[in-house]
């Protein structure tokens, strides 16, 4: 299929040379036809690097919008982004630009408007571009890895980034003095003020009060500070793990902090505003438990 694609860019560039000596004025001056609705521009192409195959995982800048807009540019946000080529599914396909770039190169691509929102991205149209605007692609492709290859490094990294995350912990713990062992999942549970209360029970609702940290301090949610307590269905997967776990240990009017490591809260994967591979210490007030509505 690759050998047929970049037969189809040696025809169009036989095609455009062949419309210029007619006479006849390119689409898009400079650029190559790739395929229908479909032209690219080379910045820099680098010679003997590792050519692009299906499957394969992309790491790059890129920025795209219309001539005269930009609807998104990742060096704006600090992100590459990532994408695993397939074969594209339609004529004009943008992602039959990606399968003929080489690691390192830097192009320009052209690609109907249409088409990438409603048949590639399979939104709606934005009602500020026109169906037959073109949008223009700048692309830096920074790396190309197999599956195989980018599944060890997020294993190794993975490997890693939990070394870290034990030593911290430990650290923690034993720079704050806390003695209770863990529990068999790794939840550290301490009470700090009893509750006389119902105790919460699985599938019973809860509400709670909480400030959830990192292990440096650093506040990243509180139902506290916004004055709204937190509702769910206790021990049906509403919550991560190490909440289900420790609110499960707790009697209405008690207070608790429950140090959760990443393996029973968000793993090693970013999740809003948490890092990858974080341990997180919530410090919870139960408020009230009651019957989940049916």
């Amino acid at each position: 299929m690759k050998k047929n694609v970049i037969k189809g860019i040696s025809a169009g560039l036989i095609l455009s040379v062949a419309m210029i000596s007619c006479g006849e004025k390119p689409e898009y001056p400079g650029f190559s036809k790739i395929e229908e609705g479909l032209f690219i521009k080379y910045e820099s192409r680098v010679e003997g690097e590792r050519e692009v195959e299906f499957g394969d995982i992309l790491s790059m800048d890129l920025k795209y919008g219309t001539k005269d807009s930009t609807l998104m540019d990742t060096k704006e946000n600090g992100n590459p982004f990532r994408l695993q080529v397939d074969s594209g599914t339609f004529v004009g396909d943008i992602m039959n630009a990606f399968s003929i770039l080489r690691n390192g190169d830097s192009a320009t691509v052209i690609t109907g408007a249409y088409d990438f929102f409603t048949k590639t991205v399979g939104a709606q149209m934005p009602d500020f571009i026109d169906s037959a605007e073109a949008l223009y692609f700048t692309i830096k492709l920074n790396r190309v890895e197999s599956q195989e290859e980018a599944k060890q490094k997020a294993e190794a990294e993975n490997a890693q980034a939990a070394l870290i995350e034990q030593e911290e912990l430990a650290a923690y713990i034993q720079s704050n003095g806390i003695t209770v062992e863990p529990t068999a999942s790794g939840l550290y549970y301490i009470s700090t003020e009893a509750g006389n209360g119902k105790a919460a029970e699985a599938s019973k609702k809860v509400k709670v009060h909480y400030t959830g940290k990192f292990l440096n301090g650093q506040v990243f949610d509180s139902s506290v500070d916004r004055g709204e307590p937190f509702e769910f269905t206790l021990g049906v997967g509403q919550v991560i793990r190490g909440w289900d776990e420790g609110i499960a240990m707790m009697k209405v009017g008690e207070k608790a902090t429950l140090i959760i490591p990443s393996s029973i809260a968000y793993g090693p994967q970013q999740n809003g505003p948490i890092p990858g591979s974080s341990t997180l210490v919530f410090d919870v007030e139960l408020l009230d438990v009651s019957e989940a509505a049916e």
